[in-house]
């Protein structure tokens, strides 16, 4: 009976230990499982978010570089502008210093010594001059272009010019400028190409010492 009794007890431990041993196995295999699954999931998500750094990184770049680059075109712009504009103040300031009563009688001799030369085949040349020159210029005709002034030559004061001359040929159809303005704008015109061509080289060759 003892036997029996303790066969019986050894039975139950024996399949007591064999459910726990497979209830183990089966929460271990579950716990494998759950982690291997957590860190899948872990690893996608970190693919993911290292996917989305390196492309808000790329896109940052890509919007740095195209500010950087427009903030340089503007900067060259306003660079180019600011020298264009002190060229216009140093040619105006030359033209300025140039524009002298001696040089608008040599000019002037030129265009009239044209006309005679043409044997004044227009209808007449008429020269327009600033108020403050015109009776300057009048004395310098009357002395060597007597004969003209009155005949095919007429000269008058204009208030809008303050520096030069203006010719007009055959009842204003053909007009010519020689005030300080239009000279200048001229030049300025001229030189403008030049300019921008020294601008952008200097820039090229700062960017190439940079880089």
């Amino acid at each position: 009976m003892a036997e029996e009794l303790q066969h019986l007890i050894d039975r139950i431990q024996k399949e007591a230990v064999d459910t726990a041993e497979k209830q183990s196995e089966q929460l271990i295999a579950q716990a494998k499982q759950k982690a291997a699954a957590m860190v899948k999931e872990a690893e996608e998500k970190a693919r993911l978010l290292i996917e989305k750094a390196d492309n808000d990184a790329k896109a940052y770049t890509e919007r740095s570089l195209k500010t950087l680059n427009q903030a340089a075109r503007d900067l060259l712009i306003t660079v180019g502008q600011g020298v264009e504009n002190v060229l216009a103040d140093i040619v105006d300031e030359t033209v300025e210093q140039a524009m002298t009563i001696d040089a608008m009688k040599e000019m002037l001799v030129k265009v009239v010594e044209a006309y005679v030369a043409k044997g004044g085949v227009e209808d007449r040349v008429e020269i327009l001059v600033s108020p403050k020159d015109q009776q300057e210029i009048v004395r310098f005709f009357e002395s060597r272009y007597r004969q003209k002034l009155g005949q095919g030559i007429q000269l008058r004061a204009e208030n809008d010019i303050f520096k030069g001359f203006k010719v007009s040929f055959a009842g204003g159809r053909v007009h010519h400028d020689f005030t300080k303005e239009a000279i200048a704008e001229s030049l300025t015109n001229f030189l403008r190409p030049h300019l921008a061509e020294i601008v952008h080289r200097v820039a090229h060759e700062n960017s190439g010492k940079k880089g």
